[in-house]
């Protein structure tokens, strides 16, 4: 049987098996392989297999991308970039896309580890902090509607908001000094029904915590902020976060594939990917808790494919006219008029001199990257749900991608290997717990 498939792959597979999965689930593992190899191995966009073994570059596309790379070339990066998830037990699906046209897109190992449930294209998973960044735009659209600003005190549309000289620009921008909703929720949420963004509020005012800083002082990355947004949210347009956003995001781009994660109003959810970690050589589960009840800092489930789709429609300007959309990539200033490196829900930073505005997440196993290199629309996003780090692996694409650039680019300043900058996983604000 695998005489049937391509020896580099084979090659790539043995090289990982050792370090990829427990020994006592090896052979079930490298048989399902081999099965679902010999019945979707052709396929690229869908069916479930473990790995999608063929290049993803399609005929439609390959004119049009030729004119940058050449057959070898788009060989040589689909082969290292293969070599590298798979090397580095990779688990999830990955999108690439390089002058706005897709070059990669694969998915990797199990969307449920138990059951072994191969992943595939249109498996969802849970954004984590991703999400922050339609939580953002919604907040942008609302003040296109006329309906508020970013620089109004918060209390002014949540009148019991306890807090009078937070504006709903320190919120985005996580300049407001807010402590953390998860520790007052851990601490004093005590009914058996999970607690939703009202009750997040009232927490606030029934325990009242001092502020970290006076808002606009300094940068401190908040949860809480984006939670209290997406109240806002749901004020000042009169629907739920859920329903705002679907109706105001996912469908009018034809994201049907996503959907906010409201545990308040369960829906029933086919094909989606479960968060695991790896506890003494077995994959374990981890359940939804009272945490996942507030929304808008995390909750919102997504695809590759569906992110891509937010990918472009934020290049045409297709929610926001131009202008307006371009606010959320801005540096944001505090008090001292100093910079930050964060904008409306987006991270910003910079590579061999190319502008990134970026998302990473973590959350309950899940991992997740969204990068947008805006100079030369270029879009990597990684989603995983097996807890493993997946900062190193960006790092590698970005090199892999970038491999001539990154050579002229350290020549012409003749300097030490650049040092990269480190991902942020920042939704999860806990180590691990053993079950």
């Amino acid at each position: 049987m695998t005489e049937m498939i391509p020896e580099k792959y084979l090659n790539i597979f043995r090289t990982a098996n050792a370090n990829w999965f427990p020994a006592r689930t090896y052979r079930r593992h490298i048989i399902l392989f081999l099965l679902v190899f010999l019945s979707g191995a052709s396929q690229t966009k869908k069916g479930n297999y473990f790995f999608n073994p063929s290049p993803i570059q399609s005929s439609s596309h390959a004119g049009y991308f030729s004119m940058f790379y050449s057959e070898e070339e788009i060989e040589y990066l689909d082969n290292r970039i293969t070599r590298l998830l798979i090397e580095q037990n990779f688990n999830g699906n990955v999108l690439i896309a390089r002058y706005g046209v897709l070059i990669y897109e694969r998915s990797f190992g199990f969307s449920h580890f138990n059951r072994a449930e191969p992943m595939n294209l249109e498996t969802t998973f849970q954004l984590a902090s991703i999400s922050k960044t339609f939580t953002g735009t919604a907040i942008l659209l609302l003040q296109q509607e006329e309906l508020l600003n970013v620089d109004d005190p918060v209390k002014q549309h949540i009148p019991e908001f306890p807090y009078d000289n937070i504006t709903i620009r320190h919120l985005l921008n996580h300049t407001s000094g807010l402590q953390n909703y998860m520790w007052l929720v851990e601490r004093f949420w005590r009914r058996s029904s999970l607690p939703n963004n009202e009750d997040v509020l009232q927490l606030f005012i029934n325990h009242r915590r001092p502020l970290n800083f006076s808002p606009g002082h300094r940068f401190e990355y908040s949860n809480t902020g984006f939670v209290f947004l997406a109240l806002l949210v749901e004020r000042v347009s009169g629907q739920s976060f859920s329903e705002y956003i679907h109706q105001h995001i996912f469908d009018p781009l034809e994201m049907k594939r996503s959907f906010v994660y409201d545990l308040h109003n369960p829906v029933e959810i086919d094909n989606r990917a479960y968060g695991f970690r790896h506890w003494r050589g077995s994959h374990v589960i981890i359940p939804d808790d009272k945490l996942d009840g507030p929304l808008g800092d995390k909750g919102i489930f997504s695809t590759v494919g569906d992110l891509f789709k937010w990918d472009q429609a934020l290049y045409r300007s297709a929610l926001l006219p131009s202008d307006v959309s371009k606010q959320a990539f801005e540096h944001g200033r505090l008090n001292n008029d100093s910079t930050i490196n964060y904008g409306f829900g987006w991270r910003l930073q910079n590579y061999l001199d190319k502008k990134i505005v970026h998302h990473p997440g973590r959350w309950h196993g899940f991992r997740t990257s969204f990068k947008r290199f805006i100079d030369d629309h270029t879009t990597l996003i990684l989603l995983s749900n097996n807890n493993r780090n997946i900062a190193g692996i960006i790092e590698g694409i970005q090199d892999i991608l970038y491999y001539d650039e990154k050579e002229i680019w350290m020549a012409q300043r003749q300097m030490e290997p650049l040092e990269a900058e480190i991902e942020e996983f920042d939704t999860d604000p806990s180590p691990e717990l053993e079950p």
